[in-house]
């Protein structure tokens, strides 16, 4: 019941490429020609066919390696919610769509402008609730269509422009209009005159989609075999759907892309059938991701951010809470690995008072103990008096400074000893917050270091011996973490030393995330400008096993968007409101 597209992504990306171009720049450019059915091995002759499409632009063929074709997985291309949100835009969110990326049009025709005719009424059925008739503008078909079967305006949009290309075409024909999303038309034969039309289109592909999740015709979570093509020969590859969306895009369209099929600026072979690929790409060109979730954690401020956190991290409460200031970094950078050892939350306070959701969620928790971190100019003594009110026990770990506090974590919270663990300078936050969610994940201490010294002091070296530590992972590269202080960490008796870096913050957290995760469901961002939201973030993605990430306050570089395939994770947390991570980061607009 659709009509299967064979676009290379060669044309996909010169389509997308020219419709982000200026009007005047797509003015004379030929028009697409709607791509021939792949059920036919040699296709009719069209424009796409006999003259080759532009390459894409260096800029975009780097964001296709980095960020898009590297992510697409054959059994995740899509998320429940992103599928089946009946209310992710409005008629005016829609129509505001088409404006911007329709291109400038050569007749009356382009979908932003043209006027149908009024659609006819719709019933309540099984599968939508009943859609009144008089619509004639293509935003409120869409609208209507998705709110009424619960299937996302996102969606269906690139579904009609993988199918027809309508959206982004400036001379699109009626034909294509009456075949907008292929619907009840099968690869054997013309296609059915009952569905001829563009709101009939829209709207029986919205109901189709939505009664392929409650009878889908493959299974989620169970081997399935998936065929390349329809054409003889070409095989098949077992995958395990992973959602029932992912699912009903291959009950709309059985078949899935093979690896020729996925090179970028490919035209693929004779068994590429790259219908599902084209509806990943366009809509994650447009809307980002849709095989990962994005949520956020965030408070008013810094102390509500943290509690925010805690109450995600521990519903049910904790034995124990690690408490440190939230006006400055230096003590609590190695609280993490402690907090999540000790199976509890880190919280933030203010030097010379505890915030009241501070302590109602301490009293929340109800902990038999509560740790302060850093001595009385970090956590004053009025502070602890008053955390001394709401449990049994309070332990403070401070120091001379920062480093002895380091250290003094490090054997508090790690008593029998550690195998590995991190080092990182203490005269900047960065590298060692993205140590201390991985240090949490596999029980390894954050211990920090003068970063511009020759070599490592004693009592470090005294600290790494007690710990019985056999690796020393340095986070940093040698101008935050020196050569010097390397070459003395590797001349201790017993202890391999690698080092962890990139060319800056974020290619650095990359790096320790990479080396200390295999797969992830999930993986966290917070700003790499400030600390408050990955301070008290590292003891949750710790305690979760979950790659903490720093990325700019407005996109997310396209090597993190990447590393999403090798992390496998379906779910992207942002910690912090949209003054630390803006809209960029939770559309993952690519850097």
């Amino acid at each position: 019941m659709r009509f299967r597209m064979l676009w290379s992504l060669s044309l996909v990306a010169a389509l997308l490429t020219a419709a982000a171009a200026p009007a005047a720049a797509t003015e004379t450019s030929p028009s697409p020609s709607p791509a021939p059915s792949v059920a036919a091995e040699t296709p009719t002759p069209s424009a796409a066919a006999e003259t080759p499409p532009p390459s894409p632009s260096p800029e975009f063929e780097a964001y296709l390696a980095a960020g898009s074709v590297a992510s697409f997985r054959n059994d995740d291309i899509i998320t429940d919610k992103k599928m089946y949100d009946g209310g992710a835009m409005s008629a005016d969110q829609v129509q505001d769509f088409l404006v911007k990326n329709t291109p400038q049009c050569a007749s009356t025709n382009c979908i932003d402008i043209r006027s149908f005719s009024a659609s006819p009424a719709q019933p309540a059925n099984n599968d939508c609730t009943a859609v009144p008739a008089g619509y004639t503008k293509a935003s409120a078909m869409i609208a209507a269509s998705g709110k009424a079967c619960g299937v996302s305006q996102k969606a269906l949009l690139a579904l009609i422009q993988k199918e027809s290309s309508v959206v982004l075409s400036n001379d699109p024909s009626n034909a294509s209009y009456d075949q907008a999303t292929g619907y009840g038309c099968p690869d054997t034969s013309s296609c059915d005159p009952a569905y001829k039309g563009f709101f009939l289109q829209v709207y029986n592909a919205a109901r189709q989609l939505k009664d392929y999740r409650t009878d889908p015709r493959f299974p989620v979570g169970t081997p399935t075999s998936i065929d390349y093509s329809p054409n003889s020969g070409c095989g098949a590859a077992t995958i395990t759907l992973r959602t029932v969306a992912t699912a009903a895009l291959y009950s709309y369209t059985p078949y899935q892309p093979n690896d020729a099929a996925k090179v970028t600026g490919s035209d693929g072979n004779r068994c590429s059938s790259i219908g599902n690929l084209n509806f990943w790409f366009v809509y994650t060109d447009w809307f980002g991701f849709p095989h990962i979730d994005v949520d956020r954690i965030q408070g008013d401020d810094r102390f509500e951010g943290a509690v925010a956190i805690s109450k995600k991290a521990y519903p049910d409460g904790a034995k124990t809470v690690y408490l440190a200031t939230g006006t400055g970094y230096a003590d609590a950078l190695s609280a993490g690995p402690a907090a999540v050892a000790a199976h509890g939350p880190l919280l933030l306070t203010t030097p010379d008072a505890l915030p009241d959701e501070v302590r109602a969620e301490i009293v929340r928790l109800e902990p038999s103990k509560v740790v302060i971190v850093g001595g009385t100019n970090a956590v004053s003594g009025a502070v602890q008096q008053q955390v001394s009110k709401l449990t049994n026990s309070v332990k403070r770990i401070d120091g001379a400074d920062r480093f002895a506090v380091s250290r003094g974590l490090a054997a508090y919270a790690f008593p029998g000893g550690a195998s590995g663990a991190y080092v990182a300078t203490g005269l900047n936050f960065p590298d060692a917050l993205s140590a201390s969610g991985a240090g949490g994940a596999l029980g390894r201490p954050v211990i920090l270091v003068n970063g511009g010294a020759s070599s490592i002091d004693s009592a470090t070296a005294a600290t790494l011996k007690s710990l019985e530590v056999s690796t020393v992972a340095i986070a940093g590269g040698p101008n935050t973490v020196s050569a010097g202080v390397a070459s003395s960490l590797d001349a201790l008796p017993g202890v391999s030393v690698k080092r962890l870096a990139g060319d800056d913050r974020y290619e650095t957290a990359l790096a320790v995330n990479d080396d200390a995760y295999g797969t992830s469901d999930r993986v966290f961002l917070a700003t790499g400008v400030n600390f408050p939201d990955a301070l008290a973030g590292s003891a949750y993605a710790g305690a979760l096993g979950a790659p903490l990430l720093v990325v700019p306050q407005n996109c997310v570089p396209a090597d993190v968007k990447a590393s999403f395939r090798s992390f496998s994770n379906t779910k992207v947390t942002l910690l912090g409101g949209p003054v630390s991570l803006e809209d960029g980061v939770a559309s993952l607009t690519t850097c």
